[in-house]
């Protein structure tokens, strides 16, 4: 895609450009040549500085690596990596975006930076706009343009703590569930491989004789699977979906095996990391969740 390339005069291009103006009419006025030169040295300057200030944005481009989890509303540190593929590097360089901003002093082939992006809603985002911007080479003039970068990101619903207790499929009828009841590990069931399981699970002796993880399965009377459904909790949809959040991350926490129940959609009761992302994913695309741009 061709960059549209902009430019924005500084302060001291301000002044720079008003006494440039000023010689050149007053060499206009009195025919003077020493005047004529001046100016032309500095037309000259400005020209040659507008051309190395771009220069200095060409050939540049980025890439944004997100944390493994990402939730609406909450500030989140973005990985950025800037790469310069041309011969010669590039100076003062600054990438911004939602008022974050990372900066570079000198790029010559690759350089990693962290910028902080925060989303106002749950849903798809499959493109962040960030602006890439230089003042070299004297910082008369700032150059900049506009990049869409790629990040297929899912934004989970932001989570709102869940103080009570709760009904929840699963207990037996008339019982509550307390969030935050510990996990017990009585009784030891099986073994199995690793499945992004908490570490705490994982059987280390076994692990380390075979070459391979495999974590421990405990039978807990305590903490029976749950499914967790939308007329669990109270509020709008937003906050229904905010508030089941919270608790699959604190079931998931806490080892306790849970699944999802939405329309048209259930997921079983279980563990592990892809399990709880797949059920934070279905929270974050319910209903008119949009797919959107940053």
């Amino acid at each position: 895609m061709v960059q549209r390339y902009r430019v924005k005069v500084n302060r001291a291009g301000v002044f720079f450009t008003g006494v440039t103006i000023f010689l050149g009419v007053s060499a206009v006025n009195t025919s003077n040549n020493l005047l004529y030169l001046v100016v032309s040295f500095l037309l000259s300057f400005m020209l040659l500085s507008g051309m190395l200030s771009l220069y200095n944005l060409k050939g540049l481009s980025l890439e944004l690596i997100p944390p493994k989890e990402v939730f609406a509303q909450r500030a989140e540190n973005f990985k950025l990596i800037l790469k310069n593929q041309k011969r010669f590097p590039s100076f003062s360089l600054s990438v911004e975006a939602q008022g974050s901003r990372a900066f570079f002093p000198i790029l010559k082939k690759e350089e990693v930076g962290f910028i902080t992006l925060k989303f106002p809603r749950r849903g798809y985002y499959d493109k962040i706009s960030v602006k890439v911007s230089s003042s070299f080479p004297v910082g008369l003039f700032e150059r900049f343009f506009y990049m869409d970068v790629p990040v297929n990101l899912m934004v989970y619903p932001y989570p709102i703590a869940v103080s009570k207790n709760i009904r929840v499929e699963g207990l037996q009828r008339g019982e509550w569930l307390t969030v935050g009841r510990r996990r017990g590990y009585e009784h030891l069931h099986s073994v199995r491989e690793y499945m992004g399981e908490p570490v705490k699970l994982i059987h280390w002796k076994l692990s380390a004789k075979v070459g391979k993880l495999y974590v421990k399965d405990f039978l807990a009377e305590e903490s029976p699977p749950v499914v967790l459904s939308l007329d669990m909790v109270d509020g709008g949809l937003e906050d229904k979906l905010s508030k089941l959040t919270y608790l699959v991350l604190e079931y998931s926490k806490k080892g306790t095996p849970v699944g999802l129940r939405l329309d048209g959609v259930y997921l079983e009761p279980a563990l592990g990391e892809e399990h709880k992302r797949r059920m934070l994913r279905e929270l974050a695309l319910f209903g008119d969740s949009p797919r959107v741009r940053a």
